[in-house]
């Protein structure tokens, strides 16, 4: 035997669903912003680290030698803050770049600058 709604449940049902259709609908109409311009060619320069930007960097052999760069100008303004344990982690990691274990090496630079940091 099948269900009967009453009027009242139908007209509920209705007011849902055309709720739902006009949320959907204001959703639609919502002016979409164009997507950036594409063109590879910067207008401006980008902000350096020292401006507090962030800097996305890739686990590369280049960015092997510019964390180790780091690490030595760090080591040459506080001498005091290079203890052995930084010095060893340097070593491993620079080393580690340079046989191809580019990870592992990139996480012992960055221990080894943090370590650095830490202690001025």
């Amino acid at each position: 035997m099948p269900v009967r709604h009453s009027r009242a449940m139908r007209v509920y049902r209705t007011l849902l669903l055309v709720a739902a259709l006009l949320a959907v609908a204001s959703v639609a109409a919502q002016p979409q912003s164009p997507p950036p311009a594409q063109t590879g060619v910067m207008t401006q320069e980008p902000p350096t680290a020292q401006q507090g930007a962030l800097t996305v960097t890739t686990d590369t052999t280049a960015y092997c030698d510019d964390l180790a760069d780091r690490i030595a100008a760090e080591q040459r303004a506080h001498p005091a803050a290079a203890v052995p344990e930084v010095r060893a982690l340097a070593e491993e990691g620079q080393h580690m770049c340079d046989s191809g274990l580019i990870r592992g090496g990139l996480t012992r630079l960055r221990r080894a600058l943090l370590m650095l940091e830490s202690q001025k």
